[in-house]
């Protein structure tokens, strides 16, 4: 690797890739010490220019008429892609998702694929056990990869995208018998296995539990994150690691703080929770076997680690916690999502209104006559 610099006074690196071509990339940079970090990051494969044989194929040119789906989801990998390591986190996800879709529609060229193409591979993602949020985010997917075909000039215009209904009104919530059976089934996990991580899978669980974060949030947590307000502890999420990409503070609780000089001692690479999310659910179906067999009369396989979110809201709802600051504590974008995912108003909640109209009338000398 050597850094050149431009008579514009931007750094260029030249480096031999992977494929043994020599490489000369502009950095984008003028400062040296930025530049030096950005042509690691080239070098090491991290958002790297396509090469020139990379490139999408210009508009109209029998290349772009030959493209497949497969070399769609490719090209979207690379460079100014959407799916490119710099502009996207979940590689994981994204190498799974083209894994799968390239083995449905990969062969198809792009300029052929039509709507009932996409509703045929709805229908097969269905066919897989997909769940509907499952469906929903792939074809999401593929309605991206479009975009960017369409926006490079691939096609003339994307198709139509299958709409995949997805119901995310959450019902079910932890109630107070079955929250301390999870405890007692970890606590028991706790001192049979003390090698294994049961000990932060506990308060990972309390943490879900008394935050209401989504699970990928405290994954990705460091010990930053731990701050005060008002000389109150809170966690603050910056906005690269939620689903909105809007930063937020919530408080914590004291059962947190208590945990906190544990998590701070043993941090891995400073993360408060160095876990990978299917270890988590991993260990998370063990105990929903374990509170079946301690106590036949419990039952809790509905219940997902996506429930301690719905129920930290909730309690927070039924606790008289306005809706709207729950709304800010949940990270949602808009109020209404809080209102139509996480309040159930039932008729019994309702007679309290009966009251208050009664006592409003009370003083009033209306006499009602019958006829």
């Amino acid at each position: 690797m050597q850094l050149r610099r431009k008579p514009s006074g931007v750094w260029v690196v030249d480096y031999l890739d992977d494929k043994g071509r020599r490489r000369r990339v502009s950095t984008g940079c003028k400062d040296k010490r930025e530049a030096q970090k950005r042509a690691r990051e080239i070098v090491n494969g991290i958002d790297v220019p396509p090469a020139p044989d990379e490139q999408p194929p210009r508009p109209g040119s029998a290349e772009a008429k030959g493209t497949t789906m497969a070399q769609l989801f490719d090209l979207c990998c690379k460079g100014q892609g959407p799916w490119s390591p710099r502009r996207a986190k979940s590689q994981r996800t994204i190498a799974s998702n083209i894994k799968i879709l390239s083995g449905l529609i990969g062969s198809m060229p792009i300029t052929e694929v039509t709507y009932q193409h996409l509703r045929q591979l709805q229908r097969d993602l269905f066919a897989r056990g997909y769940a509907p949020a499952t469906v929903k985010r792939k074809m999401d997917a593929v309605g991206r990869a479009l975009t960017f075909a369409e926006e490079e000039g691939l096609i003339p215009v994307r198709p139509k995208m299958p709409q995949t209904e997805v119901d995310n009104i959450q019902e079910r919530i932890l109630d107070e018998a079955e929250e301390v059976a999870v405890f007692a089934a970890i606590e028991k996990r706790v001192k049979a296995e003390p090698s294994r991580q049961w000990l932060r899978f506990k308060h990972l669980i309390r943490f879900l539990l008394d935050t209401g974060c989504r699970l990928s949030e405290p994954l990705q947590a460091t010990t930053g994150w731990i701050t005060a307000h008002q000389g109150e502890p809170v966690i603050e999420i910056p906005g690269w690691a939620t689903k909105t990409g809007k930063g937020r503070t919530v408080p914590l609780t004291a059962a947190i703080v208590e945990s906190l000089p544990y998590l701070r001692i043993t941090a891995v690479n400073d993360r408060l929770f160095d876990m990978k999310p299917a270890n988590v659910w991993y260990m998370w179906n063990t105990i929903r076997e374990d509170v079946k067999a301690q106590n036949p009369k419990l039952n809790i396989d509905d219940v997902k680690l996506h429930t301690l979110r719905h129920t930290c809201l909730t309690r927070l709802l039924r606790g008289g916690f306005p809706l709207h600051k729950v709304s800010i504590w949940a990270g949602h974008a808009d109020v209404k999502i809080t209102m139509d995912r996480y309040t159930k108003v039932n008729s019994g909640e309702l007679l309290e209104g009966a009251g208050i109209l009664n006592r409003a009338s009370a003083g009033s000398h209306l006499k009602v006559v019958s006829a």
